[in-house]
């Protein structure tokens, strides 16, 4: 109850782990049906982690409730599709307020410009462009469609898969890009597959987990044969995802192991640039150029993601780059693990109460007045663009993923031919995570 972010908001016992488990376990135990409000009740969770975290009994509380969504959607108990867009659409319901606000991204929704295996089309239903305060532009050109690594020549260094993700793909390619250059730059030999699909996360968190494994599948299918030493993830979400993949085939015999294999050779990006390449300690010995000397410092403040915090343990790698990077300054706010609200589908089906949970988390920025709010989840980003522009902020403070900063720091520095060599060496026989 303590570390809940929705308990913490609305002090409901329904809205707290023990009050789900307790009305799951009715359930189970036929003592009472299926109620309709069950449905409502469980998607009130962020998923998180934050309960089983701490929980002394180390109940699989996110496990559980996960449990709960999928018995609910293979019960069709959930309703109509939470999902009004293409319907509203066919009927001619959208109204000007949705077609100002929504722009670009609905154009590319309902033209079919993002594929419906994208999980960007569980993510923004109708409602999204009317309670919102800010629309995220789509890409002109999508970052899969951009880059091509196929007829690139091999480097020395190592083999290194890159898993993009739905936001990075669509609405954020700058931090992919930023991942693909920053790779260049220490040698390495960078893998795009062009038929990789949205990770699943989103039909997941919904219930729907035939449709998560067939994306899983697909992806597998994509990065198995490709000989690599490492696949790197920029987005918490997605990277939380692949690292539980094993757990999405335990019954399936054909993909278990290649699911198990993935997720092995899974790892975030920043943490493989830190723990495997040293590229903190390239940071650090970097020159800036002589027109940024003496310019004031760019406060910097992170935002810790649930997904990459919890979900992978990963806390230290983000903060020892921004910390290497010349001209940064690293301001911490206060309660660093408190969740933003986004939670994927929560911000859609309860966006009033997301915007009170962001509230409190955007008091602690504030309160260090940050230039930059940088966090490494493409949901977490959409959550604080939206909570700078409601507080006023917009044009005094920018929210980005910190592999941009850390690419504009190294973007005219060349790398030392010692490092370069030291970091082929190292690789040689250390490049998989595992």
């Amino acid at each position: 109850m303590s570390v809940c972010p929705v308990y913490q908001t609305t002090f409901r016992e329904d809205d707290v782990a023990r009050g789900k488990l307790s009305l799951l376990e009715c359930v189970e135990a036929e003592t009472m049906m299926w109620p309709g409000r069950l449905g409502g009740i469980l998607s009130r969770c962020l998923l998180c982690g934050a309960c089983a975290q701490v929980c002394a009994s180390r109940v699989k509380t996110t496990l559980m409730i996960q449990s709960g969504r999928h018995r609910l959607f293979e019960a069709d108990k959930t309703g109509e599709s939470r999902s009004g867009l293409l319907g509203s659409v066919r009927k001619r319901h959208l109204t000007a307020k949705v077609l100002l606000k929504g722009g670009v991204l609905l154009q590319a929704l309902v033209c079919k410009k993002i594929p419906e295996t994208s999980g960007l089309h569980l993510r923004f239903p109708l409602s999204f462009f009317a309670e919102r305060r800010t629309v995220p532009r789509i890409a002109w050109t999508p970052f899969l469609d951009a880059c091509r690594t196929g007829s690139a020549p091999a480097a020395k260094g190592p083999r290194i898969g890159f898993f993009v993700g739905c936001g990075a793909n669509y609405l954020f390619p700058d931090m992919a890009w930023a991942l693909v250059r920053i790779l260049r730059h220490v040698g390495a030999t960078i893998v795009v597959p062009e038929d990789q699909v949205c990770c699943g996360l989103p039909a997941y968190v919904s219930g729907d987990t035939k449709t998560a494994r067939k994306l899983a599948q697909k992806n597998i299918e994509a990065f198995e044969t490709q000989k690599l030493d490492a696949i790197l993830t920029v987005c918490a979400s997605c990277g939380s995802h692949l690292t539980a993949l094993g757990s999405l085939f335990a019954d399936d015999h054909a993909f278990r192991d290649a699911a198990a294999s993935m997720a092995r050779k899974h790892m975030d990006a920043m943490t493989f640039l830190v723990e495997h390449l040293d590229f903190d300690v390239y940071l650090k010995a970097c020159k800036p150029d002589a027109d940024s000397k003496g310019t004031m410092p760019l406060r910097v403040s992170y935002h810790d993601p649930c997904h990459l915090r919890i979900g992978q343990g990963i806390t230290q790698a983000p903060r020892r780059l921004l910390e290497s990077v010349h001209g940064v300054q690293l301001v911490e706010a206060s309660h660093p693990g408190q969740c933003c609200g986004h939670g994927g589908d929560f911000n859609l089906s309860h966006f009033p109460l997301s915007m009170k949970i962001l509230d409190r988390r955007m008091e602690d920025f504030e309160k260090v007045k940050p230039d930059r709010i940088v966090t490494g989840c493409t949901g977490c980003i959409l959550q604080f663009a939206e909570g700078i522009s409601r507080r006023g902020l917009a044009g005094r403070v920018e929210v980005c993923h910190p592999l941009v900063l850390v690419e504009k720091a190294i973007a005219s520095c060349p790398i030392p031919a010692r490092y370069k060599r030291d970091l082929l060496v190292s690789q040689a026989g250390n490049t998989d995570p595992a």
